[in-house]
């Protein structure tokens, strides 16, 4: 016979007393396809996130769009000459969709890729780069980073040789999950679309 208790155990697992240790689960980035598709998703819909944007010439504000425990998505403004500094993400995977202006990204090879509006550059989890805005009017860009990102080291611009680690606090997102998910589920391409 099932019991309430026994029910409860079956749903929640057995009192903590009486529960196992367990190795902390690791955190490993979503697929890049996956992380591609959440900023190309997210990209698709403007009026969630372009009142958020803010082209600051004093320094960019990047907003926490939305976040679960396997990604988030920020949207940053950025305004000519801005650039963030040789960083890398902490062993997160990303991708990067520039929705307006142009971004440069500049590689520990000193190599020079243009982020051209609307492609999706994608970005695993060892990459250390900059990105700056070289052009004369603003961009804007969506982030999406699997898993979120928890630390970023930041490296000499000139030896490239790591200078600081540091924690990323975890800022409430503009949108709930909820919200979210609403944002990119596939039913709502297929009710603009009619």
């Amino acid at each position: 016979m099932v019991t309430s208790a026994t029910l409860a155990e079956l749903i929640l697992g057995p009192p903590a007393d009486d529960r196992q240790p367990t190795a902390p689960t690791p955190r490993e980035p979503l697929p890049t396809s996956l992380i591609a598709d959440i900023a190309a998703g997210v990209a698709q819909v403007p009026e969630a996130w372009s009142d958020l944007v803010c082209h600051d010439p004093a320094e960019r504000r990047p907003v926490r769009l939305m976040a679960t425990d396997a990604y988030e998505v920020w949207v940053i403004g950025w305004t000519t000459g801005q650039s963030v500094r040789p960083h890398d993400h902490g062993g997160s995977s990303a991708a990067v969709l520039v929705t307006e202006g142009e971004l440069t990204e500049v590689t520990l090879l000193g190599r020079r890729r243009p982020l051209a509006p609307g492609a999706v550059h994608q970005l695993g989890p060892r990459v250390v780069h900059d990105v700056v805005n070289t052009s004369d009017a603003p961009a804007t860009s969506i982030h999406v980073y699997s898993p979120p990102l928890s630390t970023m080291t930041y490296y000499d611009p000139v030896t490239w040789k790591p200078e600081e680690t540091v924690r990323i606090e975890q800022e409430s997102p503009v949108l709930s999950t909820w919200h979210g998910a609403q944002l990119l589920h596939p039913a709502r391409k297929t009710a603009s679309a009619s």
